[in-house]
């Protein structure tokens, strides 16, 4: 069997606007469908989905230092970057603040079918907490129902039930809690306890800060201008107000108090200090005057001058080292306990005039650069980033070096001290030589002037960063206050509505472009006309018949002036210009279903009414229909007659229309392929010609079988029929394969089954005949029914 190749999946690889104009009419339901339910999708969505609301608020961090005018020096509060303070910011510490200034020791819920909303600020009820008796109970449901005025109370804990009813407005107090139950609108709770069902939560602080702590978005704004956005997002709008304020002010608190706490302690400790000196000289003032008066001392320093000049000058320099030393311990200390801090940076004021000053600080300038490096990476990737593991491993390492450094330079002060030390012995020793008055004298003198010193050094450190911490103030400020949000930032119902209707058009579009490449059929004569060879010859169409019966029939006696009749003679017509003399007919399609017989019996029937004598011959022996067309029995046909068992005459049976016989197919044989191609048939069809003007052959489908290709090429005028929707276009190839093989010179196409508009009819070639045969018949019928 050469039937035609399977098709492929896609079938159009081309734009057709015919074939778009058909799919877009029979499909544009699917868009339809497909928007209208996406559309239910996105109400159902938007329905039962929690808005999503937003707060926002910008802060500004400053600080302003009118001591550091004054004294010109740099101020130890300055802050060097904004990381350390959004990260501040972000800690559970300071949110825990927050919310405690919030007083969200109950939560109020209301529960619906489906959604559970916070009645933050906006329930009909409200509970005041006297006392948490049993911390257990935290973010336990305690139910609450509304009977008449009274109010019941109920909740599980530790596998029991609880339940407590009293009137509105009461306490209630059990092992559990101490609350006030407090209700200022009757009516609302009765409206909220019918549609919903209502229950509050003792919070737990670290529950609660855990709960909520995810939603807030701390992000630097312009680190230039050391701006913060502060953002928190929630199921609430006044809750996300609220929040986002308590941040903020939390935030400004705890960082005046820092800094407070802060200055207070290095005042305390300088304080201290001058205490204490103080009192080591007064005491060696009362010491030298004592021993004065004693001794009755004038003028002592004639003798033994340069011993106490060198002494003066060694004990200088003892007191400078030990003031280094006691420096470099305190450097020595903060490294050990928070070396990681950039607030390390504010070490450096304690070593100006140092001797080490310059190596010390270009190492710790070293590793604040490096800790700022990372803070700034930290906005960008995770610790487990590799240039952050990088940048780690050289912050150790300078640690280390500057620990290093610390240890090498205490070493050489302590060295130097206990050389100083030897020689202000060795002084003391020459100068014990001299008179012990003027010796102790000038001992009593040297610690004095010692003190004094100290004292002196120590006084003016205190004033300085007396003056530098009055003259600073925070001048943290608000740029920008946070408001309560009217309309949810998510979802967006307009933009759910466009996504969703955007999605049901798209999966729309998507089935009518599906529709496209797999359409597989024919749809009109122009159509058929760009799947076929240019060197098949397009006879008409015949229209498609709204009532027509199951078996093909002969119609155009019935309606004249019909559709129907109208085409086939244009048909006829075109058939004189195909081959005027034309005796046989042979009419073939691809499959059954096509109509091929329904063309053979009215086209003979439109050739008989025009005078001409007309015989239909069935040779579809496999699946006849002429019988059936015509209701007549099929017990003698072609079959018979190609065996001999019949003569002609006992075949041929005469139709209702003057000049049109046929013959039937007769019993359908076992080898139908062999008796059509017989001489016994073509001995036959020579007789056929004799008798009548036309033969028309109603052929086998030569799709399926190729026994109809014979006669189709033998025959004058071959004709292959296409039925509009619903011969496949794969179908066409099958003509092509006739041209291509050499089997058919030339081949007629009829397209039948074509729809057409309401009013009149149009076909093949662009005949076109009005619309007046159409109404007139449809006017008939019409009458007829009457």
């Amino acid at each position: 069997m050469n039937g035609a190749q399977q098709p492929s999946l896609l079938i159009n690889r081309e734009y057709n606007p015919l074939i778009a104009a058909t799919i877009v009419k029979r499909y544009w339901w699917w868009t339809l469908l497909f928007v209208t339910c996406f559309t239910a999708i996105a109400f159902v969505y938007l329905r039962y989905t929690k808005p999503i609301y937003d707060s926002s608020m910008v802060i500004q961090l400053g600080e302003k230092d009118q001591g550091k005018e004054i004294v010109e020096i740099e101020n130890i509060n300055t802050k060097d970057n904004i990381a350390s303070e959004i990260e501040l910011l972000r800690s559970e510490l300071l949110f825990g603040m927050a919310v405690e200034r919030l007083h969200m020791n109950v939560s109020l819920f209301s529960k619906g079918r489906i959604l559970t909303e916070e009645k933050y600020l906006q329930s009909s009820f409200n509970v005041q907490p006297f006392q948490l008796k049993d911390s257990s109970l935290c973010d336990i449901p305690i139910w609450i129902e509304l009977k008449g005025n009274k109010v019941q109370l109920s909740y599980q804990v530790g596998g029991k039930s609880y339940s407590m009813l009293k009137p509105i407005n009461s306490r209630f107090s059990n092992q559990h809690f101490d609350i006030a139950f407090k209700v200022d609108n009757i009516e609302n709770l009765r409206s909220d306890d019918e549609q919903n069902e209502l229950y509050f939560t003792f919070n737990n602080k670290k529950t609660l800060v855990t709960r909520l702590l995810p939603n807030l978005e701390i992000t630097p704004a312009d680190i230039e201008a050391k701006t913060i956005l502060i953002r928190y997002q929630g199921y609430n709008a006044e809750l996300c107000h609220d929040i986002t304020n308590a941040v903020a002010e939390a935030f400004f608190t705890y960082d005046e108090e820092v800094k407070r706490k802060s200055a207070e302690n290095i005042l305390q400790f300088i304080n201290k200090q001058l205490d204490s000196i103080s009192g080591e000289l007064q005491i060696s003032k009362d010491s030298l005057t004592l021993f004065q008066r004693s001794a009755q001392l004038n003028d002592p320093e004639t003798d033994g001058l340069s011993l106490t000049q060198n002494m003066d000058q060694f004990q200088d320099q003892l007191f400078m080292l030990e003031e280094e030393r006691s420096a470099l311990k305190l450097v020595s200390s903060k490294l050990r306990n928070d070396p990681n801090r950039l607030e390390i940076y504010r070490l450096i004021p304690e070593m100006l005039g140092k001797s080490f000053e310059i190596s010390l600080t270009r190492q710790i300038t070293d590793l604040h650069a490096l800790l700022q490096r990372k803070e700034d990476l930290l906005f960008d990737v995770t610790e487990n980033n590799t240039e952050i593991k990088n940048i780690n491993i050289q912050i150790q390492s300078k640690i280390q070096s500057i620990r290093r450094s610390v240890d090498a330079i205490e070493e050489r002060i302590s060295n130097n001290i206990k050389v100083i030390q030897a020689k202000v012995n060795q002084y003391q020793g020459e100068y014990s030589q001299l008179p012990g008055k003027k010796m102790e004298y000038s001992r009593l003198k040297s610690l004095q002037e010692l003190n004094e010193k100290y004292f002196a050094i120590l006084t003016d450190k205190l004033a300085l960063y007396s003056i530098s911490n009055a003259g600073y103030s925070s001048n943290n400020r608000v740029l920008n206050e946070a408001t309560i949000a009217s309309t949810p930032v998510s979802p967006n119902r307009k933009m759910v509505y466009a996504g969703f209707i955007f999605i049901g058009a798209i999966l729309g579009f998507g089935v009518l472009v599906f529709r496209y490449v797999t359409f597989n059929e024919i749809n009109s004569m122009e159509d058929l006309k760009q799947l076929l060879p240019e060197k098949a010859t397009m006879l008409g169409s015949i229209p498609l018949l709204k009532d027509a019966n199951e078996f093909s029939q002969l119609m155009v006696q019935d309606a004249p002036k019909s559709m129907l009749a109208e085409s086939l003679r244009t048909i006829r017509t075109n058939l004189s210009f195909v081959k005027a003399d034309a005796r046989v007919i042979a009419i073939s399609s691809s499959v059954s279903g096509e109509g091929k017989t329904f063309v053979a019996l009215n086209l003979a029937g439109i050739i008989a009414l025009s005078g001409k004598r007309t015989v239909v011959v069935d040779l579809d022996l496999r699946k006849p229909k002429v019988h059936l067309g015509l209701n007549v029995s099929n017990n003698k046909g072609i079959s018979n007659l190609i065996i001999k068992k019949v003569t002609l005459e006992e075949c041929i049976q005469h139709s209702s229309i003057e000049n049109l016989d046929f013959i039937t197919a007769g019993p359908i044989p076992p080898n139908p392929s062999e008796l059509i191609l017989s001489e016994g048939f073509q001995e036959i069809l020579e007789k056929l010609k004799s008798l009548y003007d036309v033969v028309v052959i109603d052929n086998p489908p030569v799709g399926l079988v190729t026994d109809g290709v014979k006669i189709l090429a033998n025959a004058d005028v071959p004709i292959y029929i296409f039925k509009s929707h619903y011969s496949k276009r794969i179908f066409a190839n099958r003509v092509k394969e006739l041209f291509d093989m050499k089997q058919i010179e030339h081949l007629n196409i009829i397209l039948n089954g074509t729809k057409t508009s309401g009013r009149g009819y149009g076909y093949g070639y662009g005949y076109g005949y009005g619309y007046g045969y159409y109404e007139e018949e449809t006017k008939k019928k019409s009458n007829k029914k009457k």
